[in-house]
């Protein structure tokens, strides 16, 4: 069943957020920043960016369309106009996203970024917070109606 396998993909994805959030806590656990302590942080936080380059790519390119095509499967499921404006929102933190990886992705580019790592972090999860929201809220508006059809039939 097309569901199962979207279902399936949906739960992968949700776990490369759940990675990426834990990536993320403990880079904000970090307490040194100064550039005279080289501590091992410009490989944790490249590993970061690509976890979130990664994240981000699975939901525009594979989860997101996914979830808009099963939900036009159905009549009595169209994808409602809030599916449309979440996937606006989130061009928003898509932005961000990249921004910060475009800032930090190399070694050199850390360390030349390094005092402004925790301040970056913090908006950067701020961002993050709210597009999980909208990511959760895409998949119940979306995904949840077909799965009551397939339940029904």
């Amino acid at each position: 069943m097309q569901w199962r396998r979207i279902e399936a993909l949906v739960r992968a994805w949700l776990e490369q957020r759940q990675q990426l959030i834990v990536l993320l806590c403990g880079l904000q656990g970090l307490n040194d920043f100064e550039e005279g302590h080289p501590p091992p942080i410009q490989g944790r936080v490249r590993d970061f960016c690509q976890l979130l380059m990664d994240y981000i790519s699975a939901g525009y390119f594979e989860v997101y369309r996914e979830l808009v095509r099963e939900a036009r499967r159905y009549r009595d499921a169209p994808v409602p106009a809030v599916a449309d404006h979440i996937l606006r929102r989130l061009d928003l933190s898509t932005e961000e996203a990249l921004a910060f990886n475009e800032d930090y992705d190399t070694d050199d580019h850390c360390l030349v970024q390094l005092k402004q790592l925790p301040e970056r972090l913090d908006r950067l999860t701020q961002v993050l917070e709210e597009r999980f929201t909208l990511e959760d809220q895409l998949i119940l508006s979306v995904h949840q109606a077909p799965r009551r059809h397939a339940l029904r039939h």
